[in-house]
């Protein structure tokens, strides 16, 4: 099963250097004292491999300088894309030119920082199963502010990847005309016999010819996952440019073309760009439209590894409500920049972020990572490039990688002056990851602690075959100013080189980079191979390894110190880049559980201990996406022959990795643009707000899951405007003071009230044994809070009371019904008696335990005899209820005493005519 293919950083660059003789063998000697020029790098060395077309990334001081055009022609120098417009976001600029232009603008005092472009090679569920498990077919019956579906439409899409196998029919939109088609009189669908009416005449010509494809192999056409096209041009059963395809209005959903059911055409292909190098010069093709003309059907663009292709379908392909493989957003567009590839036809990865962003991409998806030769703490240009699209409002997603179990990483812990020893090996082809000896070994070494690389003794053990070897490496500064130190001859003639340089990053993280590369001995048992540090005080390194014949998977490995963490690749590194992890939603391949972490998924944290995993998605060996036709075919594409698909024009393949799982992650930022535009720097974080997280997670955020699983539904969710307010407020449970009260005494009243489109006014309202009486409350300090007063009550009486509250809408709540009981009247009597021989004095003191009045009665007597005194108290004041009349508010009489009142007031009208009546008789 072939896993990924790595990213590489620059491989061709080392294979040139021209050799140094050394001696092999000699004692170690300490780098104290030497320049700590190792920052940026050398542009003489690097101009051995690229002559005066050395690729840089140079970050201006802001704002940058003026005539910069006519300053860097001066230099020598020019953009690497058409135009220094082109060439530049912000104040990152990308150019081309030789080591004498490179060094004097380096030194110009008008730049940050600069570095060398990074140019990659290649790296490597089911739609029908992953998409409902992120919930993203929820949002799709959502409708924006435009009315329309929540499923990308306006969106373009931005992929730094292999390419695209455009005439895919997953490409393209269901946007073309209907129409019938005439069987043959068997009602099944059968190629040539049947036609496609293009002409709506009603009859058959040999110019409509129907022809489907029969991906699956099953002997029928299967409207949800086979394809049909008109063969109206060469009439050869091949699929041409200009050829339709048509995807079935299946009426009765039994996945057959019946009689009566019509086809729609695919019209508009999704592809609006692709962007390419053709022998190292800019090759744009695009989709035209009713007033410019495109050159897209002409394009002899191709993918032939088939990575973008598949991560297109996840992010776009397929047509929502025909088929069965959709994409998470099915009506998105799609620019394709091609990063991975031969190297005259691809962008570097600056180049493709930096097209893209300036030819309008509202996401942009980084299908690469690597993990050597690279600070790994967001410290690089190119890191910060990306920081910088993102805070102007386009996301950049980028997987975390696939170094999990891969043993590529190793950490260990040095004490001071003790040589540290880390084995890795160097296996001979097991004809399963590779099928040719390893040629070239990459080693970097990290460390972020405050120890100097220069005062460190750095060597490797080689195992020749029989001798061993210890080279002491003596590296020279500056990135990538790789530095030959050894010429080892070994086995009758065979021999390799060791190359190596030290530098450090912005950022204070210490790189050693080491590059071995000839004719290499394998060790396919112990003893290893080994890398020796000593440190002059204790230090943490970090050591990362990889080779030129494998990928993610197999080749050189540590054999000690193995760790499975600070795994994330660049430039997922990146401090604003969406990092994206993976799991399993099925078994296709590999086993392992359903809804946990797929073992090859990169963990964190960043080397600098920042918590950089983002957010994990669907892509742990279970995702069936889009085939590329010119893309090599293995058995692994169909999962070992368990899946019904094979190599064909417009088929299907199982896809794998956090390559996988980015694309659902891109395609969730594009649903939530098209709801919102202005909400592109916060994507990543309201992505991760709300993702979700379950028993396989556990506690979030951590280093393996970032915040948890992608919940494509509650992210788009949370930047949906909010339903129209149609309920009153939010009503609290009141609290009342005090809960007994004697009678007379006031009740304090307080209850909180909250809606979105504000509180206008809450209304108290009470009823004794009168009637009825509502008060306006007061609101305090501006937040919830709402205190009112109910009078003092006779004793006995029970006083209901609730509350209504109206918002600024003019929506209406009442509260739940509340009531307490004012005590009964006592009377209560203290008798105090103190005696002397002269007199006595006597106090009674009698206090109620309302708040508000108190009455204390003394009695002096010159006797000495006790008097009591018995005062029975009363309130200094009598409240009465009033009715106070709140507009809006509906107020409740006691209707039998209203009835009692009316009956009254009848009588007395009657007595007063008879009154009246005798006096005038």
């Amino acid at each position: 099963m072939r896993a990924l293919i790595a990213v590489l950083l620059l491989v061709s660059v080392v294979l040139t250097v021209p050799a140094v003789p050394a001696t092999v063998g000699d004692t170690p000697e300490t780098q104290a004292g030497a320049p700590h020029t190792d920052i940026w790098p050398d542009f003489y060395a690097l101009s051995q491999e690229y002559g005066d077309n050395i690729p840089v990334i140079v970050r201006f001081k802001d704002p940058a300088p003026p005539m910069l055009d006519d300053y860097l022609r001066a230099l020598g120098l020019r953009p690497t894309l058409r135009t220094l417009a082109e060439s530049h976001v912000g104040p990152f600029y990308l150019v081309r030119g030789g080591p004498d232009g490179l060094t004097e603008l380096a030194g110009s005092g008008l730049v940050i920082d600069i570095g060398l472009q990074s140019f990659h090679e290649q790296v490597h569920a089911t739609r029908d199963v992953s998409v409902p498990e992120i919930e993203a077919d929820r949002i799709w019956q959502v409708l924006d502010d435009m009315g329309r579906n929540v499923t990308g439409e306006g969106i373009l899409i931005a992929d730094l990847d292999s390419g695209i196998d455009w005439k895919h029919p997953d490409f393209w939109f269901a946007d073309g005309d209907t129409f019938d088609w005439i069987d043959d009189g068997d009602g099944t669908v059968e190629n040539v016999s049947d036609a496609i009416d293009l002409d709506h005449n009603g009859f058959a010509v040999s110019s409509e010819q129907l022809r489907y494809i029969d991906v699956d192999r099953d002997g029928v056409f299967d409207a949800t996952t086979d394809w049909l096209w008109a063969d109206n041009k060469s009439q050869d059963g091949i699929p041409q440019v200009g050829e339709p395809f048509f995807v079935v209005n299946d009426t009765d959903g039994d996945d057959r073309l019946d009689v009566g059911e019509t086809l729609i055409m695919l019209k508009t292909p999704k592809v609006k760009w692709i962007a390419e190098r053709n022998a190292g010069a800019d090759q744009i093709w695009f989709r035209g439209n009713s007033t410019v003309p495109g050159n897209l059907t002409q394009s002899t663009h191709i993918d032939t590894d088939g990575h973008g292709t598949a991560v297109s379908g996840i992010l776009l392909g397929g047509q929502l409500g025909y088929r069965k493989y959709v994409g998470v957003a099915p009506d998105a567009e799609l620019m394709m920049v091609k990063a991975l590839g031969p190297s005259n036809s691809r962008f570097s990865v600056e180049e493709g972020v930096d097209w893209a962003y300036h030819h309008g991409a509202d996401v942009i998806l980084i299908e690469l990572g690597s993990w050597v030769y690279h600070y790994l703490d967001g410290s690089s240009p190119t890191e910060q490039l990306i920081d910088y699209v993102v805070s102007q409002g386009v996301p950049v997603i980028v997987p975390s990688g696939n170094l999990g179990g891969k043993d590529k990483h190793a950490l260990f812990h040095t004490t001071a002056n003790t040589p540290y020893v880390v084995d890795f090996t160097v296996p001979p082809p097991d004809n399963v990851y590779f099928h040719y000896d390893i040629e070239t070994v990459y080693i970097t070494v990290l460390s972020v602690n405050a120890t100097d690389f220069w005062l460190c003794n750095f060597s490797l053990i080689m195992q020749l075959q029989g001798p061993v070897t210890t080279i002491y490496l003596r590296p020279d500064p500056g990135y990538m100013n790789f530095t030959t130190f050894a010429m080892i001859q070994w086995g009758g003639g065979a021999q390799f080189r060791v190359y190596s340089f030290i530098s450090t990053s912005t950022r204070g993280t210490q790189m050693l980079g080491i590059i071995i590369t000839g004719t290499i001995p394998t060790t396919s048992n112990p003893p290893w191979h080994s890398l020796n540090v000593t440190s002059p005080s204790p230090t943490t390194f970090h050591a990362y390894i990889a080779d030129d014949k494998t990928s993610w998977t197999g080749g050189c490995v540590w054999k000690s110190d193995v760790s499975n963490d600070y795994e994330i690749t660049w430039p997922s590194t990146a401090d604003r880049a969406l990092s994206v992890a993976s799991y399993r939603t099925r078994n296709l391949v590999g086993g392992g559980t359903i809804g946990d972490i797929a073992s090859f998924s990169s963990r964190g944290p960043r080397i600098d201990e920042t918590p950089k995993q983002g957010v994990a998605a669907p892509g742990g060996y279970d995702i069936i996406s889009d085939y590329s036709n010119e893309s090599a075919w293995s058995s692994w594409f169909n999962a070992h022959g368990n899946l019904p698909f094979q190599h064909s024009f417009a088929g299907y393949r199982l896809f794998s990795g956090t390559s996988a799982s980015g694309p659902h992650v891109a395609a969730c930022a594009a649903l939530m643009l098209q709801v919102n535009g202005s909400v592109g720097s916060r994507v990543a974080d309201m992505i991760k707000d709300t993702a979700r997280s379950d028993a396989y997670t556990s506690s979030v955020p951590n280093s393996i899951w970032g915040a948890g699983k992608l919940n494509v539904s509650a992210a788009v969710g949370a930047v949906l405007p909010p339903p129209p307010d149609t309920d009153g407020p939010d009503i609290g449970a009141p609290t009342v003071a005090p809960t007994s009260p004697a009678p007379g005494q006031p009740v304090a009243v307080n209850v909180t009230a909250t809606d979105p489109s504000g509180v206008s006014t809450v209304t108290l309202s009470f009823h004794n044994s009168t009637g009825w009486f509502n008060t306006t409350m007061l609101h305090i300090g501006g937040g919830s809070l709402y205190v009112g007063e109910i009078p003092g009550q006779r004793a006995n009486t029970t006083v209901r009371y609730r509350f209504y509250a109206n918002d600024s809408l003019g929506n209406w709540a009442v509260s739940s019904v509340y009531e307490y009981t004012v005590q009964s009247s006592t009377t209560t009597t203290t008798t105090t008696t103190t005696t002397t021989t002269t007199t006595t004095t006597t106090t009674t003191t009698t206090t109620t335990t309302t708040t508000t009045t108190t009455t204390t009665t003394t009695t002096t007597t010159t006797t000495t005899t006790t008097t009591t005194t018995t005062t029975t108290t009363t309130p200094t004041t009598s409240t009465t209820p009033t009715s106070t009349t709140v507009t809006g508010v509906p107020t409740e009489p006691n209707y039998v005493e209203l009835m009692v009142i009316l009956t009254l007031l009848a009588v007395l009208v009657v007595l007063a005519v008879v009154v009246s009546r005798r006096r005038n008789q």
